[in-house]
Parts: C-alpha cells; structure tokens; sequence
C-alpha cells in the first residue's frame, strides 16, 4: 500500500499542533480530511486518550476502500498529564501505522 502509507503519514505529519495539545477527554473527531479522520476514542481506565486514525468511508484511495471505516494507526494511548508534545503523539501514531 504505496500511496496509502504515504497519504496516511502526511495526514499524520499535518495535524496542527494545537489540535494535538488541547486533546479532549470526551469521544469525537479531532481532525478530517476527505481520506482520513483522527478520533478521540475515548478515555482508558487509567486515563489515557485512545486516539486513533481510521479510514474514511469516502476515500479516493482505491486501495483503502476496502479497509474503511477501520483503524489504520494506533491506538496511540496518550497521558492525560500534559507529559507529551504534539510530536510525541506524532511519533506515536507514525510508529502505530498498520498498513
């Protein structure tokens, strides 16, 4: 998956760092384009953020097509301290990617 890896990274890489630095603590979308969406899951039990990118039904990538509306990256279990950086919840999106 040549293009999507590539297309997924650089939704990854985009996502504005005050959408990343003020995560909220209730389930929603934190960011969309036409291919994929950043969801805020939901809050674990020990009171992480699960975000997750996921695939969104109207894709123009054929080859996730198929795959929507599934989880593409992550979960990437974010402390709800402040302790990590926008990039910090980058790198661990970018190290979660699962296509």
């Amino acid at each position: 998956m040549g293009k999507a890896s590539k297309e997924l990274k650089g939704f990854i890489n985009e996502i504005p760092d005050s959408s990343l630095n003020a995560l909220p603590s209730n389930p929603g979308t934190i960011r969309k384009t036409t291919d994929f969406r950043l969801d805020m899951q939901g809050m674990t039990t020990d009171g992480k953020h699960n975000l997750q990118v996921q695939v969104n039904n109207g894709t123009t990538i054929s080859t996730l097509k198929k795959v929507a509306p599934k989880t593409v990256a992550g979960p990437a279990l974010v402390p709800s301290d402040g302790s990590w950086t926008a990039a910090d919840i980058r790198a661990e999106l970018l190290a979660t990617i699962l296509i």
